[in-house]
């Protein structure tokens, strides 16, 4: 028993003993003790019995792992047995493998022969796919002049083929895998190569056979064969849309998203290729001047192709699976880049010769609305691109503006600029007389709006008008008003003296020919108002003007649209889609009288009425400078004036008179009705004037002095009213130089009743109604109706009692000094 106890667990008592047992009364507690010692060993027991169970289920488990790999192993052997063609393992006996070591020993040995084996099936595979890709481009080559279906076959297995080793997930990490796919996408390409090339020549060389590029008439059997390509590159052309997805994923790039179809881009290469063989080589017919040449044989293609077009090929197109679309209007779209590529290849010509530019844009225009008209082509515009270039539009500006400013500056620097270019029988009298300075202005203005009109953009058009069309009238105006201020510098140069010899007269006098030069003026100025009033509404200008008002518009406030100019060179973009948006403008009674060339009519009228104003100073000038004589006559009292009734007018007016005459005339050739009439008014006014202010009121007079007056009031009456506009020189009483005629009157009245030379129809004698006037308590209103009544309605009642004051031979008989 000692035996069975060792000094550990004799330790292990004394211990429990001692910390359980230190009192006799601690010996009471051993039963429990031993009952909760009883209780421990018997748990102990279980947690035993459990853990063996444990361990034989484990062990169990165990010897059926090792039999599985045992049994795994010997199938290992076998295999490898069969690779490497060995019976070596065959001897080996089940407990050579009971040790661990030996078994991962064969394990790692057969798992590197198995990686042998996988790649070697893979190449296997490879090498299938190869061979498989192989045929298939083998069968499209067979098939590429034989069997358009073959081949199209063949495209679609090899598009098949791409997209099964696009999708392989070994594709990223095997080179070998790699290069079979990128061996597949080299075959793709090539077979869509080829076969769009067969089909694409064999298309050209049947379009050779109808007779293309001149009128077609297509044998039956050249019309099939033409077909049956059409349909290949059809078919070619829908598989590949079908497959873009695919081709797009393995970076394959056959055509764009939005690639023409295929049968009508070859259609359209075929103009291309004839366009740059004529018009973009070395050859005589390549001139960027002569865009009529080559535009003309776009348009005999397009001629001759649209009947094959509508009568066979959109049928052909509508049987395909491709998009829907008119065959018609996509053959014209896909024309527009070849002729763009022709307007880019001739840019550096254009830009260099500007004004070329202009006849390009013509020739385009036509070219498509005939396009429009005539195939209702609905695409965009080549014009509207070709102009959208900056540099392209700025050449032409800019060489149209120094071509009109050239023109100009050689027509005003000729002596004759402005000569009249018509005889006056030629145009009649209302009509503007054109100069060379005027027609030559009005012509410029008119042909570069007409070579600017097939411009589409608005805003490009009023940039034309800013910068070609205006500075050409300015320089027109600054020129005119040049010449009037030196005119009206040394005008007074061009009074007559009365009392020095003037070598010739009438229509020889320096008078005279400075009338001729004013004259010439007022029509230059007057020939280019009524051109732009005419400009102002014609369709081109009102269409202008409805743009600015829309941008006045949309600029919103007190936006003037006659403001236009101030900003145009600081137009966007924004401006242009405002200015350019053709809507209905709305109603603006402000704008409604306006125009484009509102302002420049209004510069032209002020300047025409200054130089009317100028013409009246110096007519009036001059023909008061020939009464300098008339003024100082002195003996209009004198007894024996006017008593012989046969006198007809003073002999200082002899020479006014055939001069003032010749002017009427002369006034009548030179300027329209309403120019001459208030030239002859204006002078009318003056004499008029003149007669009362420096003759009757500043002289003596009897009645006798008195009718000669009247009769020289009316000679010079009937020369004014010898002109054509007579009737407009009247004043409200039907007569002219009324208040000196009514001077005339008063003058002549005879004193008692007594009979005169002369015919003076007032009903009262100067002595019967003159005290009554002079009187101061006689109310003024009440003498101007009695005065009526006796025909005088014009003069003051001072300037009357200042005529009656000098009638000498009635001052002598009332002599009160009440009344003087």
């Amino acid at each position: 028993m000692a035996a069975l106890v060792n000094s550990e667990s004799r330790q292990a008592i004394q211990q429990f003993l001692g910390d359980n047992f230190t009192s006799l009364e601690s010996l009471e507690l051993v039963d429990d003790l031993l009952k909760e010692e009883e209780r421990t060993h018997a748990q102990l027991e279980q947690e035993a019995a459990a853990a063996s169970k444990t361990t034989q289920s484990l062990v169990a488990e165990a010897s059926g792992v090792a039999d599985s790999v045992h049994s795994k192993a010997m199938r290992l052997i076998n295999v490898h047995s069969k690779v490497v063609g060995s019976t070596a393992d065959e001897s080996v006996s089940a407990w050579e493998f009971r040790d661990g070591t030996a078994v991962m020993e064969l394990v790692s040995k057969l798992a590197a022969e198995l990686q042998i084996y996988r790649r070697l099936r893979q190449a296997k595979e490879y090498i299938d796919e190869f061979i498989e890709i192989e045929k298939i481009a083998e069968q499209a080559a067979q098939n590429m002049a034989k069997s358009s279906q073959g081949v199209l076959s063949a495209y679609s297995a090899s598009i098949a083929l791409l997209s099964k080793h696009s999708n392989d997930s070994e594709v990223t990490d095997n080179i070998s895998a790699q290069s079979l796919l990128e061996y597949i996408k080299h075959t793709v390409s090539s077979i869509w190569t080829d076969a769009e090339t067969t089909a694409a020549n064999a298309q050209s060389e049947c379009l050779r056979k109808m007779g293309w590029p001149g009128k077609i008439d297509p044998p039956v059997a050249v019309l099939g064969e033409f077909g049956a390509n059409f349909s290949m590159l059809a078919s070619l052309d829908h598989i590949t849309r079908d497959a873009s997805e695919i081709l797009l994923q393995s970076g394959v790039q056959l055509q764009s998203e939005d690639a023409p179809p295929l049968p009508l881009k070859h259609i359209a290469r075929a103009v291309d290729i004839r366009m740059r063989y004529h018009f973009e080589s070395a050859r005589g017919t390549s001139r960027a001047d002569k865009p009529e040449w080559w535009l003309s044989q776009v348009m005999n293609m397009v001629r001759s192709l649209v009947p094959l077009l509508e009568l066979h090929l959109q049928s052909l197109y509508d049987r395909s699976a491709l998009p829907p679309l008119d065959v018609r209007n996509e053959f014209i779209r896909l024309i527009q880049p070849i002729i763009q590529h022709k307007l880019a290849h001739d840019r550096s010509d254009y830009i260099s010769n500007g004004l070329v530019i202009a006849h390009v844009s013509r020739e385009l225009s036509e070219f498509e609305h005939t396009l429009q008209d005539v195939y209702f082509f609905d695409g965009p515009s080549v014009l509207d691109a070709f102009l959208a270039d900056s540099d392209i539009f700025s050449a032409w500006v800019n060489a149209e503006r120094k071509s009109a400013i050239d023109s100009y500056m050689e027509t005003i620097a000729d002596p004759g600029a402005f000569n009249q270019l018509y005889e006056d029988e030629v145009l009649d009298r209302d009509d503007p007389k054109p100069t060379q300075i005027a027609q030559n202005v009005v012509m410029l203005i008119s042909d570069i709006a007409e070579r600017y009109a097939v411009v589409p953009s608005c805003m490009q058009q009023l940039q034309f008008l800013s910068t070609t069309q205006f500075p050409v009238v300015i320089a027109l105006v600054e020129d005119v008003e040049g010449e009037i201020d030196e005119f009206s510098r040394i005008s007074l140069a061009f009074i007559r003296d009365a009392s020095s010899t003037v070598s010739g007269s009438g229509a020889n006098s320096p008078f005279a020919a400075q009338l001729r030069r004013l004259a010439s003026w007022y029509q230059t100025v007057w020939y280019v108002e009524e051109a732009a009033r005419d400009w102002n509404d014609s369709a081109i200008y009102v269409d202008m003007w409805a743009a600015v008002c829309r941008h006045a518009r949309a600029l919103g406030g007190d936006a003037d649209p006659r403001d236009w100019r101030d900003e145009c060179d600081d137009w966007s973009e924004k401006d242009r889609n405002v200015l350019d948006d053709c809507v209905t403008l709305e109603t603006n009674e402000e704008w409604l009288d306006g125009g484009i060339w509102e302002r420049t009519i209004k510069t032209l009228g002020e300047l025409k009425q200054r130089i009317l104003e100028l013409m009246s100073r110096a007519i009036n000038k001059d023909t008061v400078g020939q009464l300098r004589a008339y003024r100082k006559k002195a003996n209009w009292a004198s007894e024996g004036v006017g008593a012989d009734a046969d006198v007809e007018v003073s002999i200082e007016l002899s020479g006014l008179l055939p001069e003032l005459s010749h002017l009427v005339s002369m006034l009548s050739e030179l300027l329209p009705f309403s120019g001459s009439a208030y030239l002859l008014r204006s002078l009318a006014a003056e004499l008029d004037t003149f007669l009362v202010e420096r003759v009757a009121s500043a002289h003596q007079f009897n009645s006798s002095g008195g009718w000669q007056l009247a009769m020289d009031v009316s000679a010079i009456s009937r020369v004014l009213r010898a002109s054509a506009g007579s009737s407009a020189l009247r004043g409200p009483s039907g007569q002219l130089l009324v208040k000196a005629v009514e001077c005339a009157r008063i003058l002549s009245c005879s004193l008692d009743g007594e009979e005169l030379p002369g015919d003076n129809d007032m009903a009262l004698s100067l002595s019967e109604w003159a005290p009554a006037v002079l009187d101061a308590a006689t109310d003024d209103k009440e003498a101007m109706l009695v005065l009526g009544k006796l025909g005088i309605r014009h003069l003051s009642i001072e300037k009357i009692r200042q005529l009656i004051k000098r009638r000498v031979d009635f001052a002598a008989t009332f002599s009160s000094p009440e009344m003087f």
